[in-house]
């Protein structure tokens, strides 16, 4: 069934209920309660509310960061500490939070795979999670078809997140979009070096957001495409059972990397395998584990070289992004929260600069008593 057929569907049978989206280890929950969306939660860190604040200018990294230390020590929601200790007002973090479950919602429309399940009634809801106005689903497929057909058009110009941008007859006053947020925090990172994709992280937008903010400077005539970096093209799979088998191979023989780099394509190539699924949630425990293990919480990665001058032919944008982040006070968990990357994408870049001599781990200094 296709999504919009069964958001008809729960609209028009009034149901209440919970539906879980799930494709390559994002899984998303979409509450619904008398054929009206009340909430949705996603595991994707690009639609936190830390990352949505810090993308609206409500917040920069090292407030999220403070703010995460206070309500660990506190043990309040994170909308509290925010208002109680940050000058946010309640309708700030209330916007917010609303922004993130649209964004929950509508980016699933962008998805080419994943599965769903529908389950009767609501589980796992806490209270302070709840819209108090509810998103009618009218409104949410109109507005997802509305993404699609602009998604699919700035996919066709740019099939790729490794093109680069500069600005088209030097840097100027974008009068059309300046009171757009994303619009204005994305021209400002144009540079002729940057891909798309580092921007987006640099930005800490949403996917959809994002793209739209460079289709409306491209086709605004305010940027200009002036390259692209260079990828291996992703390995196409012959014999899903072979690879399968490969992947356990490695597991079992310790090798966790190499078995998650190919169960991670293995779930994206095919992501209603059931048995590829568990094989992969076991290997990814394991191997985040080992990441722990190699790159401890409390540890403080130092850099041991410049990064302000590599390009992303180089190093990732990923590794890019990551690296500009570590600065000599934040440690591992630190850099972890502040990440739209996420813990494993994080970790995994982290270990791949330390086992490349770029970066040191430290033990965190002892505070004196």
């Amino acid at each position: 069934m296709a999504l919009p057929e069964l958001l008809q569907w729960l609209q028009m049978s009034q149901k209440t209920g919970t539906l879980i989206f799930e494709r390559r280890g994002v899984v998303k929950k979409v509450f619904v309660e008398n054929g009206l969306i009340i909430s949705a939660s996603s595991n994707d860190p690009r639609e936190y509310l830390g990352q949505i604040l810090i993308c609206f200018g409500s917040l920069d990294e090292e407030g999220l960061e403070e703010a995460f230390k206070l309500q660990k020590e506190k043990n309040k929601l994170l909308g509290k500490i925010l208002v109680e200790n940050f000058s946010l007002t309640e309708e700030v973090v209330l916007k917010s939070i609303r922004i993130k479950i649209e964004e929950t919602i509508y980016n699933i429309f962008l998805w080419d795979t994943g599965k769903f399940v529908y389950t009767e009634g609501i589980t796992g809801l806490m209270q302070h999670n709840r819209l108090e106005t509810a998103i009618q689903i009218d409104q949410v497929l109109f507005e997802g078809a509305r993404r699609v057909d602009e998604w699919r058009e700035f996919r066709k110009e740019f099939p790729r997140d490794d093109m680069i941008f500069a600005y088209k007859g030097g840097k100027r006053e974008i009068k059309d979009f300046g009171k757009d947020p994303i619009v204005s925090k994305i021209y400002e990172q144009i540079d002729g070096k940057k891909s798309i994709q580092r921007i987006l992280l640099d930005t800490h937008a949403p996917e959809y957001r994002g793209y739209e903010a460079f289709g409306k400077l491209y086709w605004g005539e305010y940027i200009q495409a002036v390259g692209e970096v260079e990828r291996e093209p992703e390995k196409k799979i012959q014999d899903f059972q072979a690879e399968l088998k490969k992947a356990a191979d490695l597991y079992r023989s310790k090798k966790l990397a190499d078995a998650y780099s190919i169960l991670e394509n293995f779930v994206a190539s095919k992501p209603t395998d059931e048995e590829g699924q568990t094989l992969f949630a076991v290997v990814r425990e394991s191997y985040l584990k080992y990441l722990y293990e190699l790159c401890p919480p409390n540890s403080i990665p130092v850099l041991t070289m410049d990064f302000s001058d590599l390009n992303e032919e180089i190093f990732s944008s990923k590794e890019g992004y990551l690296a500009s982040r570590i600065n000599g006070e934040w440690d591992v968990k630190s850099l972890i929260m502040i990440s739209p990357l996420g813990e494993m994408e994080s970790l995994r870049i982290l270990q791949r600069l330390v086992d490349g001599g770029m970066v040191k781990l430290h033990e965190a200094k002892k505070r004196s008593s």
